[in-house]
């Protein structure tokens, strides 16, 4: 294959092969990094894979077929991962299949893309929190900071009246949402960049890849499910001092003792109720969902999953040289490069 990327070469399986890189693996690397805001890392990768895939696909349906066989991948790959992160798979190719039905405008249709994405990718965990919680789980932030403030701290009745969890969310989901736009942003620039001299330059030699690791990706790990996880046991300790506060000092808070154990009581029978009752249902329909399609894309599948050390080895070899970069330039080099070196890598697909 010419260096060059043409965009009637363009092989979409190798866009697809390595979004469900990213989907399968990436998680885990950066659980491993302890690099927050995981979520918005993945969604991020996606949103820049699937501009691509809309980019050079000649024929409608691309993405969502893409999508299918990264959720197959996915299931096959992380068979513990929850029904959530599908669900988010799903709706992302989904928006992109009809963000870009005309592709005309196609930096709007991916910025615009990139901010839907980042803004769902933000309240996924808002939204969850409210339902396992109930907005009691708002209300109890409110009342626990404006404890602190009038414990520890001078203040004027001004900060303690702000609404301080509503001030979270909007952070929170502005900070996803940024992200989104930026990958939205950077993918709308790539297939200009693709074709240049400078991205020519960026394919890797065959020295590159003898002196470098790809490390061990291939170690499969059972993801913990939601409540075994570190934000959901600060949350059940922050609920349990803000109880004993509203026993101790009940005049600090405007809660009750009643309204934390209902609070309480409420995230552990949903999260019972979800985890080993729902959840268990649902996966079973999910898989037999899946098993229809399976045979349709059994090839491509196989194929993907076969050349998945290739790319993992170029990926590896990537990041090393964009060490040479800083910030935002080693995100960009990187990116560039390792689409660059995908597209041009020469094994059969």
């Amino acid at each position: 294959m010419s260096q060059k990327i043409e965009q009637d070469i363009i092989p979409i399986t190798r866009l697809t092969a390595l979004w469900a890189l990213s989907e399968s693996m990436l998680g885990g690397l950066l659980h491993a990094a302890h690099i927050p805001f995981r979520g918005m890392i993945i969604s991020s990768a996606a949103i820049i894979i699937i501009c691509l895939i809309a980019h050079f696909s000649e024929k409608k349906g691309e993405i969502l077929k893409a999508t299918i066989i990264v959720i197959l991948i996915k299931a096959a790959i992380s068979p513990h991962t929850p029904i959530a992160a599908y669900l988010a798979v799903f709706l992302q190719g989904l928006l992109g299949e009809i963000f870009f039905n005309k592709k005309r405008f196609f930096a709007l249709s991916a910025i615009l893309f990139g901010f839907v994405v980042g803004v769902l990718t933000g309240s996924q965990r808002i939204i969850t929190y409210t339902l396992i919680f109930g907005t009691t789980f708002w209300e109890a932030i409110n009342q626990f900071v404006k404890y602190v403030i009038n414990e520890f701290l001078l203040s004027s009745d001004e900060i303690i009246s702000f609404n301080f969890s509503l001030i979270l969310i909007i952070t929170y989901i502005l900070i996803h949402t940024l992200f989104g736009i930026a990958a939205a942003f950077l993918a709308s620039k790539l297939p200009q960049k693709l074709n240049s001299e400078q991205a020519k330059d960026m394919i890797l030699s065959g020295k590159d890849l003898i002196f470098t690791q790809a490390g061990n990706y291939d170690k499969k790990k059972k993801s913990k499910p939601w409540w075994k996880k570190t934000s959901f046991y600060i949350i059940f300790i922050f609920a349990g001092i803000l109880l004993i506060i509203s026993y101790t000092n009940p005049s600090a808070i405007n809660l009750s003792q009643k309204s934390i154990l209902l609070m309480i009581i409420r995230a552990i029978l949903i999260m019972v109720i979800w985890f080993y009752f729902l959840s268990p249902i649902l996966i079973i329909v999910i898989n037999k969902l899946l098993l229809k399609r399976k045979n349709t894309y059994a090839d491509e599948i196989s194929s993907i999953i076969n050349h998945f050390p290739q790319y993992k080895k170029i990926a590896a070899a990537i990041w090393r040289l964009s060490s040479q970069q800083k910030g935002l330039k080693r995100f960009s080099y990187f990116v560039t490069a390792l689409i660059a070196n995908v597209l041009t890598l020469k094994i059969t697909d």
